[in-house]
């Protein structure tokens, strides 16, 4: 892994933490919810860490 780059949960593990939280969606929604999430992450971590 590069530096400036964070390792993607896999989507079946972000599928079991949704449903363990009582969440049953489909894949294509927790695709699009990881999705956002890495680029908000990655959006924040940019402008506190002034990182490329």
């Amino acid at each position: 892994m590069k530096k400036g780059e964070l390792k993607e949960i896999p989507i079946e593990e972000a599928m079991a933490y949704f449903k363990e939280e009582g969440m049953d969606l489909e894949r294509e929604e927790v695709e699009q919810i990881m999705t956002f999430l890495y680029s908000l992450t990655m959006i924040i971590i940019q402008e506190y860490f002034d990182i490329e």
